[in-house]
């Protein structure tokens, strides 16, 4: 009953034979995927630090502020007074640059964003389906941990810090968060508790 239309499984192969094209081009570090500020790909699709001088420092400064102050709200204070880049992704002005406030998930995304450590990274994230208690399959994104990231090529790009650094940012950035963190104690019969 499918004579001259492709069947599902046609489809299906297809599909999977797609998705190996794009591991394989990951593996090798040749899949283009959206960059963050600070880097452009060159005309033979290279990647690049930005040409522009200004975008470079600000992302500069937002690693020299974090080493000083150690906290990603610091780096906000700093950059109160300071706009930031931000590159535009779809629509009529994608790939743009904004330039704005400096707001906290931002600095959380450049501080973990392994690109900024010349490395080509590819499945930091993965679509895991589950179903909900209504019997409803939901796809959500899931962040795989470092070490089970399938693709890091160091030393693909220029780079604005080393990957040292950049575990050190992580480690850093893990123990400033106290919903996961060590808390202070609170309630108790201590005379001064949480002090």
């Amino acid at each position: 009953g499918l004579k001259g239309t492709m069947s599902e499984a046609e489809l299906h192969l297809l599909a999977g034979r797609l998705q190996d094209s794009k591991r394989a081009a990951a593996r090798r570090g040749e899949l283009r995927v959206p960059l963050p500020v600070g880097y452009r790909y060159d005309a033979a699709g290279e990647t690049v630090l930005d040409p522009h001088e200004d975008i470079r420092a600000a992302i500069a400064d937002v690693f020299a502020t974090f080493a000083t102050t150690g906290s990603a709200y610091g780096v906000v204070a700093a950059f109160r007074d300071r706009p930031f880049p931000r590159r535009i992704f779809g629509g009529a002005w994608a790939g743009d640059i904004r330039w704005g406030r400096l707001t906290h998930d931002r600095v959380l995304s450049v501080l973990t964003n392994p690109v900024y450590t010349g490395a080509y990274v590819s499945g930091r994230y993965h679509a895991q389906r589950v179903v909900d208690p209504h019997g409803t399959i939901r796809t959500r994104i899931v962040t795989r941990p470092r070490s089970e990231w399938p693709v890091v090529i160091h030393d693909h790009h220029p780079a604005y810090l080393t990957w040292e650094t950049f575990v050190a940012h992580a480690q850093r950035l893990a123990a400033n968060n106290t919903r996961r963190g060590a808390r202070p104690p609170r309630e108790g019969t201590a005379l001064l508790q949480g002090i």
